[in-house]
């Protein structure tokens, strides 16, 4: 299948946690041929990764008030200097920071529900749910929780 190519090529961010919410965010943009980088925390096994992509590494908040802080703070300086057009993200709380910050400064958001939840929606879900330009569920039975979200089908 050959790969899309979108007008002028916006930047993107793709912004997830690390494990699934890394593989969901790598076959959601599998075909996209965009000028991309990455935004997660910090994990050995993909700093291995960032030798072949553009990856910042932020801080891990964990639900901790004054490390969300800091994570906002770094994501807002790695947003100044790359300047997405676009930011894509498949969750979790490490990435709240950043979509809010890009919302602020004027990127499109789209947020990609975790494929891991089928019935119950999640915390960073129903946080991004108001704020996204275009939300998508991976299951059907999440239109409850997110009624003009689209169903986009299971990435995995």
């Amino acid at each position: 299948m050959a790969k899309t190519r979108l007008l002028n090529q916006p930047k993107v961010c793709i912004t997830c946690s690390a494990g699934g919410h890394w593989f969901e965010a790598l076959k959601a943009t599998a075909l996209l041929e965009a000028d991309c980088f990455y935004l997660t925390y910090y994990n050995a096994r993909l700093a291995e990764t960032a030798k072949e992509k553009k990856i910042y590494f932020v801080t891990k908040n964990k639900r901790n008030p004054v490390l969300f802080f800091v994570n906002a703070w770094q994501s807002l300086r790695i947003l100044l200097r790359e300047r997405p057009a676009v930011i894509l993200s498949t969750g979790a709380d490490v990435t709240i920071p950043t979509c809010l910050i890009g919302k602020l400064l004027g990127a499109k958001l789209i947020y990609i529900e975790s494929g891991g939840n089928i019935y119950t929606p999640t915390l960073s879900g129903r946080i991004m749910y108001p704020v996204a330009d275009l939300f998508l569920v991976q299951w059907e039975p999440l239109l409850k929780f997110f009624p003009k979200a689209t169903l986009g089908g299971p990435l995995v």
